[in-house]
């Protein structure tokens, strides 16, 4: 995946449990394709992930004649793009593909599991057939902003079973909710961010949410979609904690 948001343009090629070292590294074809795709040439940035935690930093060497290149290995860099502590994001499954597009956007912000939660006003079933694709699209976001891990996308879990395994700081997106600059502190245990689905919580899940701790967060004047509610959580948490701090 290419680099953005107006930096210098940076080729990244995913290596999945690659053992990556300084020194000169081979990319079958089957990866440098992409690069080939982006007309990298030799001497341009090119940054190699292995989606365990660790970005091998360096330039393009040389093209071969079979479509695969060396890569000139530089650095080793970890922990890149990840937020100081677990971040989960809950989220009522959808239907549709806007769970693609929801799991895409919380790697790019930085989520480290997302967890499809199955509550009384979610449509559709087999939801579990979509996990394998939901991480693809996880592992892809991951090369395309440049953290160094995919978050874990979990099996589809109900409602009920999620709440009772939940640790940490636990906020829920509400209309009634407070302020978000009135979250307390995060422990060691990380941050979880639930969100419903489009038609909302259940009076009875919405007891339920409460009676497990879950501090309710307003997220502004406006109704928003339950993708768009998601990363403004995302959001606006990470900033209430000073996650966003440089």
């Amino acid at each position: 995946m290419g680099g953005g948001g107006g930096l210098t343009a940076v080729t990244r090629l995913v290596l999945p449990g690659a053992s990556l070292a300084v020194g000169e590294t081979l990319v079958p074809r089957s990866v440098a394709h992409h690069a080939r795709v982006n007309r990298v040439l030799p001497g341009e940035p090119v940054e190699l992930l292995d989606l365990a935690g660790r970005i091998a930093v360096g330039k393009l060497s040389s093209w071969n004649p079979d479509g695969s290149c060396w890569v000139e290995v530089f650095e080793l860099v970890s922990g890149r793009g990840e937020p100081p502590l677990p971040l989960t994001l809950a989220l009522a499954v959808l239907h549709t593909q806007a769970f693609d597009w929801a799991v895409e956007k919380a790697t790019e912000l930085g989520a480290t599991a997302v967890v499809p939660v199955l509550t009384e006003r979610v449509q559709g079933r087999n939801h579990e057939k979509r996990v394998a694709r939901w991480q693809r699209v996880a592992c892809a976001a991951v090369a395309q902003c440049g953290r160094s891990l995919a978050p874990q996308v979990r099996a589809p879990q109900p409602l009920g079973s999620f709440l009772a395994e939940a640790r940490g700081l636990k906020v829920v997106a509400d209309f009634a909710g407070e302020a978000v600059s009135r979250l307390g502190p995060a422990d060691a245990e990380g941050v979880v961010v639930l969100v419903g689905p489009e038609g909302g919580f259940s009076e009875q899940e919405r007891a339920a949410i409460a009676e497990a701790g879950f501090s309710r967060v307003y997220l502004g004047p406006r109704t928003l979609r339950a993708e768009t509610a998601a990363m403004s959580a995302l959001v606006l948490v990470q900033s209430a904690l000073g996650w966003w701090t440089k």
